[in-house]
């Protein structure tokens, strides 16, 4: 059945009714169960509700629906997130919520099936408004996170168009003393030197050149790398560049910060920036910056080592980190899709 964009029916099992501001605190509520029963990564709170509600280009009494049963109490939602309508690309990231004590009538299918529709509907309203002023849009680009293995990450597959493009995960290294860190040379040609501030643009400069290879990335600006460097927990004594002795050019890096909690007697040392441009990769560069890392942690009485993985594949990157005594720790998928027509 075909909707207009003034219907907000999901499926016959409940109540349907477009977001209000008045929801929200219901809708707030209905997280802590879901979060209580799933223990997802990611929280919402109704503090961050609020603002994405009065967001200036959210709609939200446009973009989400609410399901009631017959007592009146919302046990599903839909909300989706959309971008500014005058971009060239549009984006709407998906945000989907069912009730443990529901999910066996596949709601959640259902309202994945209604989100990406009304992202669609949105689509073809923008392109052919734009289209008036003889103005393009060129694409609409779907997103949703969510925890791996998790109910909405099966009706995600069920549904079949978003399709996973990204996995993130933080990854975790216990340090049991002074000596305990692995060790892998650096190949002929290499030395490894600390980190310093007179390093520090080249530096920036070998990040950016590090991550041009993967699709998406933007440079990082002078100004967001001294913010990032200069953070009070960054420890210049763990950091470590590897350089090219023949040509002087810094091959990789690692940034490294000092992760502290007091109630757990736990310190750690994290790692915020691992990269290896690209003519230097595959020579055991990232792993040698690694172990100097952990070597960095232990000696200076940190009992674990902590770094968050960014990956376009799952198993691959992983790898590197697992075979130096990392293990992973809860794992989220992006998954999108991308329209022309």
């Amino acid at each position: 059945m075909a909707l207009t964009w003034a219907e907000a029916f999901v499926e016959p099992s409940l109540d349907w009714q477009f977001l209000s501001e008045g929801d929200l605190e219901a809708v707030a509520e209905l997280r802590v169960a879901i979060e209580y029963f799933d223990d997802p990564v990611e929280h919402r709170s109704l503090e961050q509700m609020r603002r994405d509600f009065h967001a200036p280009h959210s709609h939200p009494q446009q973009h989400s629906v609410v399901g009631r049963d017959k007592a009146g109490t919302i046990v599903a939602y839909a909300w989706n997130h959309p971008s500014r309508s005058d971009l060239d690309d549009l984006e709407v990231w998906l945000e989907i919520g069912v009730h443990p004590g529901w999910r066996h009538r596949k709601i959640g299918e259902r309202l994945v099936d209604w989100s990406i529709e009304r992202a669609k509907m949105w689509f073809e309203y923008i392109k052919a408004r734009r289209e008036q002023s003889n103005e393009t849009v060129n694409s609409l680009k779907l997103t949703m996170v969510v925890d791996e293995g998790s109910r909405i990450q099966e009706d995600l597959v069920q549904n079949g168009t978003l399709k996973p493009q990204r996995w993130f995960f933080d990854m975790h290294r216990q340090i049991h003393d002074a000596n305990d860190y692995p060790k892998v040379q650096l190949p002929e040609g290499f030395r490894i030197e600390c980190f310093s501030k007179e390093l520090s643009e080249s530096v920036r400069n070998a990040h950016n050149l590090a991550f041009s290879t993967r699709e998406g990335t933007k440079d990082i600006s002078q100004e967001d790398w001294y913010a990032l460097v200069n953070r009070p927990e960054c420890r210049e004594d763990w950091s470590w560049v590897v350089v090219h002795e023949p040509t002087g050019q810094i091959a990789g890096y690692i940034i490294n910060s000092q992760l502290r909690e007091e109630d757990h007697d736990v310190r750690e040392g994290w790692t915020d920036m691992l990269g290896v441009v690209p003519e230097f990769r595959s020579q055991g560069i990232g792993a040698n910056l690694l172990c100097s890392s952990i070597k960095s942690f232990a000696e200076n009485g940190a009992n674990f080592a902590g770094i968050g993985v960014d990956t376009e594949n799952a198993g691959g990157s992983a790898d590197l980190f697992s075979s130096l005594g990392y293990v992973s720790a809860d794992r989220v998928v992006l998954y999108g899709a991308s329209f022309r027509d």
